[in-house]
């Protein structure tokens, strides 16, 4: 996040680490790093490279000459194997493993709102009501608000209870629009609970204009649960609108102008998304890189293109963090889809021994 540009940002998104798990990754790896030729070293010292009789000769004193070998051999190598395992360990992994979802509770969200947690990845778009979650869900699917398959949108809020739009090209994933937090129905701060939002695979928490303590309470729970979590500050358009407003002598030149206009705007936007939102992920010990500042519209016409619908339109798309958010959702979906099929590679590879 932090530059404002009608390209896309071409580096990998890494918001799967929250800052605690981060954090605990770097230390670990920072003590291995430190102790491997420390340890290598003291081996042979203290007679550890010793071996059974069936495994070398038996003779305590050969063994313990070879076994000092193998320290001095190793010793030269062991800050390479530190550094491996430290990339290793902090930048491939994937996220936690979630918790275990109760049975009852799959069967329950299946029956009543036709939940599938087993064939697909669900993804709940949830946040306080007015926060526009409707669009930014159409705006994932390249659909406009007139079209059948588009989530109803409104002022108010307009849903009533979890609806499920599956998502036209990545058939696996399923998008939830949620009640909006901290109405008369939907209490804040059983929100979490009510909305059996531990359930899902990933959040996708919106904001506008201001993050509240109701979104930093969903995503504490989250962390609670490991499911991995997202913010979006959405209508991102409408802000940047409004500064153009401000001063209307930059806009209505030629198309140049207009572009170098909006960068301006939006970059003060980033900025002060910055100042504000920064401070209270990092006081919840929260990555700042779990934030995106995207336009439902904007991100609307960039799946469109993706999906070669606008091609000869001739339209640029001015984006902020609408690619990157895409490429977040979609690592997601490949994530989840990786670890199933481990899973189901073990089972087979128990059954057959």
């Amino acid at each position: 996040m932090g530059q404002a540009t009608s390209s896309a940002l071409a580096h990998k998104s890494n918001v799967f680490y929250d800052y605690d798990d981060f954090s605990s990754r770097f230390s670990k790896v920072a003590l291995t790093t430190a102790t491997v030729p420390v340890v290598v070293i003291a081996f042979p010292i203290l007679n550890a490279y010793t071996f059974t009789k069936d495994e070398m000769t038996g003779f305590k004193m050969l063994d313990g000459i070879i076994g000092g070998l193998f320290g001095v051999i190793g010793w030269p190598l062991s800050p390479f194997i530190a550094c491996w395992n430290a990339f290793q360990a902090i930048f491939n992994d994937g996220p936690p493993e979630p918790l275990p979802i109760p049975q009852e509770v799959k069967e329950h969200l299946k029956k009543y709102y036709g939940l599938n947690s087993e064939s697909f990845y669900n993804v709940a778009v949830v946040g306080m009501a007015g926060t526009g979650k409707s669009s930014l869900i159409n705006g994932m699917m390249g659909c406009h608000d007139g079209d059948p398959r588009a989530a109803k949108t409104g002022e108010i809020d307009t849903t009533n209870k979890p609806k499920g739009y599956q998502h036209p090209d990545l058939h696996t994933m399923i998008l939830w629009d949620m009640p909006g937090a901290g109405t008369y129905e939907n209490s804040a701060k059983t929100y979490f609970e009510e909305k059996f939002l531990y359930a899902f695979d990933t959040l996708i928490i919106v904001s506008a204009e201001r993050m509240l303590e109701t979104d930093l309470e969903i995503a504490r729970k989250a962390r609670e649960y490991r499911i991995p979590f997202v913010f979006v500050r959405n209508k991102a358009d409408q802000a940047i609108q409004s500064k153009l407003r401000k001063n209307p002598a930059v806009t209505g030149g030629s198309e140049e102008e207009d572009l170098k206009a909006w960068a301006v705007a939006a970059g003060e936007l980033v900025e002060e998304v910055r100042t504000s939102v920064w401070a209270q992920l990092k006081a919840s010990h929260i990555s700042t890189r779990t934030l995106f500042i995207v336009s439902a519209w904007n991100l609307q016409s960039f799946v469109c293109m993706l999906d070669q619908q606008d091609k000869n339109d001739g339209k640029k798309v001015r984006l902020i963090d609408e690619e990157r958010f895409i490429r977040r959702v979609v690592e997601g979906v490949l994530y989840k889809r990786r670890r199933t099929e481990k899973a189901k590679r073990r089972e087979q590879k128990a059954v057959k021994n």
